[in-house]
Parts: structure tokens; sequence; C-alpha cells
């Protein structure tokens, strides 16, 4: 009678993955204070995931579309933003429910005309991407204990899901843009990167610091266009259930919202910017566990049948968080004579593994609003494609979602363009998907075979593994070593080998 053991393990599966689409449709009224259009320079959309909730059936997602135009009037830059709510009802009817919900926007177009001198038409749509995860438990045979069972032992390591968590935090602030600088008449254009700066944890709970960098571009009271830049801190503590000090964790900021506005200093000049902000925060945590398999079984003295099965884990071979520098040249600026601002937004990203380096490229939206020679102002649009590696070692097979963050960007104006340089972040878990064959269950006959032994003479091939001829005749790999006086687990050269069987 055979005593088998069976090991339990976690499995992490994406259990599902859709996309839907949003149409983004807004007729914009000017108010007074905004400028007749002359000109219209560019349309941005900016859709983000306010809130979203899980049940049985549907995920149910709350958010806000920014519109920001930016037009000209009589020779002078104006800029309009304008927001509009959307809801996204997304059915998976799944069994259970994902430990990991990832959820994301992106836009695809987004078009705009003016209808007349104080009206703006919008349209365009956007995507959200919804991905739920699961941690499914499965088992395999870890051992048999029986005399005549031969077993080839292996040991895996799974690296499971074993708590998230989710939190938002908001940010509100006051900010003086300094005495030395020429009061506002309109801010052009507000961006904010929330980044990432230290985290610690303990058992549940983990401190997660971090900065949000502001930058606004605004239209000072002389028509100069100016910049302020200022730095705020995030800190928030998060419960993850199921995490502890050696757990993984992987932690993703976004941008929520956000609303810079005007506000009169003491004086009565408008010296001041009044920020609101909310900052998205969800972290995972992985733990590790290493479990024994049984690759292969058989028995010397009964029939022995093996069914086996894949078993697919991950594991967890690096963390990633770099700072990376990519640089580029637009072409073809006619008659630029003053760069007023340079931009970049990330579009993609992705991460493959070749030649032993994780190959993280992806692409940048830039973006130029310049001075020609005439003292027109335009704004310019491109793409550009980046590609960073890292050393991995010899993997083969990858699983990576890295987030790659714009954190600032420069330029330098060259005699055939513009060089811009942007800086960028890129945070990643790396996950190696390691796929084995195991045994899943072994059923021996009942009836003992006829256990007289003959001496067998078999010509074993270079590379042949003492395993694999042990296996056939029904003996052991020890005793084919002592017989023919071997060291090695597999075949040198071509031998004749004494075998009892």
């Amino acid at each position: 009678m055979n005593t088998m053991k069976r090991t339990n393990y976690k499995v992490n599966e994406i259990v599902f993955e859709k996309n839907i689409e949003q149409t983004i449709h807004m007729e914009i009224s000017l108010p007074e204070y905004c400028g007749d259009i002359s000109r219209v320079l560019h349309c941005f959309a900016f859709p983000n995931i306010s809130s979203s909730s899980i049940s049985q059936e549907k995920i149910q997602i709350e958010g806000n579309t920014l519109v920001r135009v930016l037009y000209m009037s009589e020779g002078e830059l104006f800029s309009y933003e304008q927001s509009a709510a959307f809801s996204a009802s997304i059915e998976h009817h799944c069994d259970q429910i994902g430990t990991i919900a990832d959820l994301s926007t992106y836009v695809q177009y987004v078009n705009c005309r003016a209808a007349s001198s104080r009206k703006l038409e919008v349209s365009g749509a956007f995507s959200v991407a919804a991905k739920l995860s699961a941690c499914r438990e499965a088992s395999v045979v870890a051992s048999i204990e029986q005399e005549d069972i031969q077993s080839q032992m292996d040991s895996l390591s799974a690296c499971s899901a074993s708590g998230n968590a989710a939190a938002s935090v908001n940010v509100a602030q006051v900010m003086d843009i300094g005495s030395d600088k020429v009061p506002m008449k309109s801010i052009i254009r507000a961006t904010a990167v929330p980044l990432l700066v230290e985290t610690k944890q303990v058992s549940g709970k983990m401190l997660v610091k971090g900065e949000l960098k502001l930058k606004t571009l605004y239209k000072s009271e002389d028509n100069a266009v100016e910049y302020f830049e200022n730095t705020l801190p995030l800190s928030q503590i998060l419960d993850i259930e199921g995490m502890d000090e050696n757990s993984t964790v992987d932690i993703k900021l976004h941008l929520a919202s956000l609303e810079v506005a005007m506000k009169p200093s003491a004086l009565g000049n408008m010296s001041l910017l009044d920020i609101q902000a909310s900052v998205a925060m969800q972290a995972c945590a992985y733990d590790c566990i290493d479990f024994p398999v049984l690759k292969d079984a058989y028995s010397t003295e009964y029939e022995c049948e093996c069914s086996f099965k894949e078993v697919c884990v991950d594991k967890i071979i690096t963390t990633l968080s770099k700072n990376y520098l990519h640089t580029f040249t637009l072409e073809q600026l006619a008659d630029l004579t003053t760069v007023v601002d340079v931009w970049c937004e990330q579009r993609s990203v992705k991460a493959t593994a070749q030649d032993n380096q994780l190959i993280i490229s992806g692409t940048l939206a830039a973006y130029v609003l310049y001075e020609d020679g005439s003292g027109a102002l335009s704004l310019k649009e491109s793409e550009s494609q980046y590609q960073f590696s890292e050393p991995i070692g010899e993997v083969s097979n990858v699983k990576c979602e890295p987030v790659m963050t714009v954190t600032g960007c420069d330029y330098r104006i060259l005699e055939n363009g513009l060089e811009i340089r942007a800086d960028m972040h890129a945070r990643a878990v790396v996950f190696e998907c390691m796929n084995e064959k195991v045994i899943d269950d072994i059923t021996l006959g009942e009836e003992t075979p006829n256990n007289a032994h003959s001496l067998f003479i078999y010509y074993a091939a270079q590379g042949e593994r003492l395993w694999d001829i042990a296996r056939k005749f029904k003996t052991t790999v020890s005793s084919i070593m002592q017989e023919n006086d071997l060291s090695e687990d597999s075949i040198v050269s071509n031998k004749a080998l004494l075998i009892w069987g």
C-alpha cells in the first residue's frame, strides 16, 4: 500500500479582461472673460476614474473627462477647460471575484472645431480597460512513500497575490507664485505627476510616501507666458490584509483629479494658486513559497501508471524602479524663434524579454508650443518611440506590466530642429512564468509481476540519462551506477552497460 502526499500551491489567473469605448461630446460656450476664437491650436482630453465597485456580475466605474482647448484670439493665447462626468458598466459574470482589479483609460482620439467665435464643439472617444485577476488553489503530488517506488523530485517557487488595497489621497493647498513675479491673468495649462518616494511595511500595514510634482503654465498681466513649479507631499497608510515584512508589494499611483485656479492675494492681485488634487493609490502584495513536486516515478516491482499535468506558476525575478532619459529631435519646425512650452505624455508601454534582457518599449507624444518669426503661436504634435533594457538573466517567459511616468521635460534648440529630453521613471514587478510537467496521480497494479531477475547488456548512447535507463528495466539508478562503476547520472560517452532487471 502506498502513501501518496500532495501539496497545495496558489496560481494567479486573469479571469476577465475587456475594453469598452466611451464617447466624448461637448458643446462649449466661452465665458465673457475669454477672448473670441480666431484659431484653435489643439484640443486635449483627460479621462480619469474617480471610483469603482465590483459585484458578482459587473464592474461599475465613475469618472470625469477633462477637455482642454488651446486657442488664439487676435494674437493672444487662451486656454479653456470643461469637464463632464462619465459612467461605465462592464458585465463580467465571473464566479470568482478577482483579488486584483486593474482599471485604466486611454484616449483614442479627440477633435475640436469652432462653431462660432464663442462656441466650440468637441468630439472624441476613449477606452476603459478592465482586468480582473484571481488567485486559486491547486495541488500536485509531492511525494510517495513505498520501497519499490523510484521517484524523481524537484522544487518549484510560486508567487501569488496575498492581499491588495486601494485608497485616495486628497491634496489641497494655496501657493503664492512669489512677489518677484508679475500677477497672473489666466492659466493656460496645469499638470501634476504623482511619484512614489518610499514605503515602509509591517504585518498588514504599509506606509506610502510620495510627492505630487505640479507645473502651471500661466499668462501674466503683461501677456508673458510664465511657469510655476512646486511639489506637494503625499502620505497614506494602506491596510493590506495578508501582507507581511517579506512580501513584495507592487504600488501604482495615478492622478484621479486636478483643479488649479487663480486666487487673489491680500493685495488684491492674482498671485495665488488654489490647488485641489486627488491621487489614487493601488497596492498588491505578493508572497512566494517553494513547494516539492514529483516529476516522474515508477515501480521496480509493480506495473505503474502516472498521470501528468502542466503546472503554471509565476516567480518574481526582480523589481524595477529606475530613472531613464529619452532624447529625440523634432525637425521641420518652420520659422521657430521662441519656444513657449514643451511637454510629453505617455502613450503606450510594454515589456518583453530578449537575449537575457528585459526590453521596455513604448511611445511618447511630444508637444511644442512655439512662436514663429511673425510672432504667431503654433503647436506641433509628434510621436517618438523609446526603448530601454535591463539585464534579467536567462529567463524563458516573462510577465511584466511596467508603469512608465514622464517626470520632466527639457529642450535645446538646434540648427536642424528641437532636441527634447524626457525624464522618465519605470516601475515594475518582473515575473518569470514557469510551465512544468509534474505527476498529478499514480496508479499501481494490484498483482505482483514475476520477480525473476535477468542480466541485460544495454548499449547506452552519450547523453542518455540513467533515470530513463533504470525506468526501462525496472531497476534503480544506484544499482546501475554500482554495477558499471559510474559516477555521473548521465552517460558521458557511448558505453555498454550491465543491468540486472
